[in-house]
Order: structure tokens, then sequence, then C-alpha cells
């Protein structure tokens, strides 16, 4: 295909991804929702459009496929937008249009993969740092659009959301910029626009807030206008110009490990080393920051309005957050590329430590309680976007026993037993795709067995008993797998490494099943006996529920208050006004 052709393309592919990106979540959380869980005519109108964009968008993705331009990543990538269009075009209801935003981040972020900046050195930090890149100038771009056509038709409530939006995606956007420009030797032009775009855009968002601030919005200011309209164009010169920057030349690597992982290790494994070493996950590391921190600002919320909340669900809350940022962003997460001891480490902590810990802080709980219920009068808000979550059909098949314990002993054979953590290990995008899939899996798993957060279906306390005791078995029978398998679990990737220092693959491998097998046993117990706390608590509930004063009491409640309510027949969305 024509150079000239396949840049025309990438530019169609790129703005078209921000609109449909842009149009969904105007309708989730811009435009009002009503309270039986339509969309408002707000957000029916964005919904078509996005229809429309991401129509031009499985276009553009599939022309680049058929042109070769593109590896598996392009029919992939079209396949969810085409998925989003129809989708787009059908539904009118919250739900399933909050279905719609995963095969639409997909689609987006998918064809990051084919960057060739991701095979250079430093590639672990630019790839994370791309992903923010890519997102923030995407959702800000494609809200911006529909914002402007709700200040044509009266919708000033959108505009009023957008602002929070705003100040999100330009911080994001700033922060990943800084990553890029660090990692990198010499800064290209291509990022030298970005940054000038971006402080533009900083700019002109602080002009548009308070030109709002002080104009009638439905008069559609002048001056407002022109902004927003300036905003736009800054924002599709630095959309195009992070396009350039995924394309950028490969940087030179120090070796096979830099290759594979974008780094260098300072040295053989060991424990002065294993302290010592940090390499930030600029993903799943600012996910846990900002975790930890809206869940103290609702213990804070909840603080001021005079209702306690149990120290000891914030303690595990923390707990789990920095479970999650020591293993992914300390040396553990720096070795584990490279040892597979380690990389069974990080698997443990991810899979079953931090979950106990995560779903013990009852999250949704607190955000029930913290989060205002909407009037009956005011469009749908957080609490009742929540609500609607956890009764949707994708949380009740996600409750499903059989689920739960299928995947979570399951994924360990799956991955180990055949050639498939070969090929996840030897990619920092898809390594990073697997923590967070084994984190979601054991979040599951534990929020069925000892969470006291509500789900659309609960076991009773023997249930979970024997959900716990019945994974037990397949998790012992695996680490005596690993400890006995003659061959290497992906052996040609650590050979090919060419460490060195490289320890005795065979000797690793089997200090890997024994940690498997005692950390996993370990947690395993925990959990069972704190559930067995969870029920004689159940059963002495009688006994202290007259308490006022009690926390846990309160705490304990206001959880069987939710587990009642989702036991009866789902209410229209938003219309339950109990303050869970």
């Amino acid at each position: 295909m024509d150079v000239g052709w396949v840049a025309v393309l990438r530019v169609v592919v790129e703005v078209s991804g921000a609109l449909t990106t842009g149009g969904l979540l105007v309708a989730l959380f811009l435009a009002p929702v009503m309270h039986n869980g339509a969309l408002s005519g707000a957000g029916v109108a964005s919904l078509r459009s996005a229809a429309c964009a991401a129509g031009v968008w499985t276009g553009g993705l599939a022309a680049l496929s058929a042109g070769g331009v593109t590896s598996w990543t392009g029919p992939t990538s079209a396949g969810c937008a085409f998925l989003v269009a129809v989708g787009c075009a059908c539904v009118r209801r919250w739900s399933p249009t909050a279905a719609l935003v995963a095969p639409a981040g997909v689609a987006l972020l998918l064809p990051l993969v084919d960057a060739p900046v991701l095979a250079g050195a430093q590639g672990d930090l630019v790839g994370a740092a791309l992903v923010w890149m890519v997102l923030a100038p995407a959702v800000w771009a494609g809200a911006l659009f529909w914002v402007l056509l709700g200040l044509r038709r009266g919708h000033d409530v959108v505009f009023r959301r957008h602002g929070s939006l705003v100040r999100t995606c330009w911080l994001s956007a700033a922060a990943a910029g800084a990553v890029l420009a660090l990692a990198r030797e010499a800064v290209p032009l291509a990022l030298t626009v970005a940054a000038i775009a971006l402080m533009g855009l900083g700019g002109l968002a602080v002009l548009v807030r308070r030109r709002a601030q002080r104009a009638d919005i439905r008069s559609t200011d002048a001056v407002l206008v022109r902004s927003l309209f300036a905003q736009a164009v800054l924002l599709v010169v630095l959309i195009v110009a992070v396009g350039r920057v995924a394309r950028f030349p490969v940087s030179p690597v120090n070796g096979p490990l830099e290759a594979a992982a974008g780094y260098s290790l300072p040295g053989p494994l060991d424990w002065q080393q294993l302290l010592a070493t940090w390499r930030p996950d600029l993903l799943l590391g600012p996910v846990a920051l900002l975790a930890a921190t809206a869940y103290v600002a609702g213990v804070r919320r909840l603080g001021r309005a005079g209702r306690p909340w149990p120290a000891g669900r914030t303690a595990a809350w923390m707990t789990g957050c920095a479970l999650v940022l020591l293993a992914t962003s300390s040396g553990v997460g720096a070795y584990a590329p490279a040892v597979f001891s380690v990389h069974m480490v990080l698997h443990m902590v991810l899979n079953m430590i931090a979950p106990l810990a995560l779903v013990l802080g009852a999250p949704v709980t607190l955000a029930l309680r913290a989060l205002p219920a909407a009037p009956a009068d005011r469009p749908a808000g957080p609490h009742e976007w929540l609500l609607a979550t956890v009764g949707s059909p994708f949380a009740r098949a996600l409750a499903h026993p059989v689920l739960a314990a299928s995947l979570f002993a399951g994924s360990y054979y799956l991955l180990y037993l055949t050639d498939l953590f070969e090929v996840v290990i030897a990619e920092h995008w898809s390594r990073t795709v697997l923590n967070a899939a084994i984190l979601a899996i054991g979040y599951q798993f534990c929020w069925l067995v000892v969470g006291p957060d509500a789900a659309p279906r609960r076991l009773p306390h023997l249930g979970r008993l024997g959900l716990g005791f019945a994974v037990m078995p397949f998790h012992v029978l695996f680490a005596i797998i690993i400890l006995s398998l003659p061959t290497a679990v992906a052996g040609g990737f650590y050979e090919s490494l060419d460490l060195v220092w490289s320890p005795d693959l065979l000797a690793d491998q089997r200090r890997a099943g024994l940690l498997s097998l005692v950390l996993g046993e370990v947690v395993l117990v925990v959990t069972q006996v704190v559930l067995l706390v969870q029920w004689h608590r159940h059963d002495q509930f009688a006994a202290f529920r007259a308490d006022p004063l009690d926390e846990d009491a309160t705490a304990y409640r206001d959880l069987l208050e939710t587990l009642e309510r989702n036991r009866r027949p789902a209410p229209p969305f938003g219309q339950d006004r109990t303050d869970t």
C-alpha cells in the first residue's frame, strides 16, 4: 500500500477511534441517564453518532489489515470495532452500553502491539506511557466533540460533567509524556509537537472553565465555543503526534533480556538485589495507587458524615494495594521475566495473597455507602451506576461458583502445562495482560468465598467452605507436576536470554513448584479460617446486632441489607434509594 494512503488511513483510524470512545463515555457518564436505565436524548444521540464513527473506524482498520500494514492485531481490532458499531446502533440502555467499553478499549489499544518503539530499550516504560497517551487524548477528543454537539442541542448537563474528565485526561497525558521524554535519549519532532499541543490544551481548558462559569451555556457564548473548537483542533494534532511517537525507530538494546523485557538487570538474583532493584509498572502501579486513594476518600467522606467504617477493612484494602504495587514494581516484578521461581512468587501474590486482602476491604460496600444516591428528579449518578453493575447479567455470570473455581484452578494448568506461558512471557505487553488477568481471577474467587461485598448470587457458608476445599487438591496436584517435570517450563525462552548468571532451569523450576505449594496452601488455609470466622459472626449476629456503637455490627448490618436487596427482584435502574 502506498505510504501516503497508509498515513491518511492511520489518521482516519485514530480520529474515528477517539470519536467512538468519546461517544460511549458521553452516553455512559456525561449525559443524563433515566432511573429506569434508559439513556436520555443526549445519550442516544451520542450513541448514534458513535455508531457512524465506529463504522469508519472498522473500515480504516480493515483497509490497513488488507494492505498488510498490520499483523494479526488488524483483523482483531477491526472485529472489535465492528462489534462496537453494531452495539451502538442497537442498544438504548445503560448496562449494554457499558458492555461495549471492553471491545472499544481492545480496538483502541491493540494496534500498539505492532508499535516498533516497544521492541527497543526502555520498551516497558514507553509501552505503558503510550497506553495512557493513547487513552487520554482519545477520551478527551471524542467527548469534546459530543460536548460541542450537546451545546448546540442545549444539553448543558453534558458540558458541566465534562470538566472533571478534562482534568483527569490532561494530567494522565502530561505524566505519560514526561515518561516518554525521559525514556528517550533524543526527543523527536513528534514528541515535541505533542508536548506543545498538550501545553496549549491545558491553557485552553482553564480558559474554557473560567468562561463557562461566567457564561450562560445555552447561549453558546462565542469565546467559549471558539475555545472548544481550538481544543478540538489541538487534540487532533496531539492524537496524530502520538501515533507518530508509536512508530519511532527502535532504540538499540543491550542483549536479549533488554530486548524482551525493555531493561537490563543489575546482576545475579539474591536477596540484596531483590530488595534494592525497582522497576515501576506504569499500568498496574498507578491503578493500585488510585484505588488506595479512592478508598481513603470514601472512608473520609463517611467519617465527615458521622458514619464510622471499620479500621480493619481499611487496613486490608491498603495491604492489598501495597502488595500489588510491590509485586509489580519491586525486585519481584523486575526479575520475574528472567527467573521462573520469581515469576511464581509474583503469580502467588497477585492471584492469592493480594486478592484475599482486597476483598476483605469490601470496596463495593464502601462505595455504595459513600456515594450519595441521586434524587428522584435528577439523572442517575455513580451510586446508581455501581448498583446497575453489581446487578448486571455479567456480574451474575462472574458470581457462578463453577466458573470461579474453574478459572482459579484451571488457569495454572492452562498457562504452565501448555506452550501458552512461553508465548506470553516473551513480550512486555502480554506479561502485563497476564498480571491483570491473574489478579482479576484471584479477586473473583476470593470475592465468592470470603468477600463481604454483595453479589448477585451468594452461596451459603457451607457451600463456600466446600468451594475452598474443592480447589485445594487441584493446586497441590499442579505443584507436584511442576516439581516432577523433566523439562523446564518455557525453557527455550529462558535459554534465549543468555544470562551468564542464569540459574539451573530445572532446579529453579523445582524451587518454583515448592513455592507454589507452600504459599498456595497457606493462603488457602488462611482463606478457610477467615470464612469460618465470618460464619461464626453470622451465627452470632443476633447477639450483637442490638449494639449500635459496634463498628463491625454496623458494617455487617449494611452488608446484610445489601444482600437482601440483591435477593429480591432487581428494581428499575436507580429506583432503590436505600443508602447501602
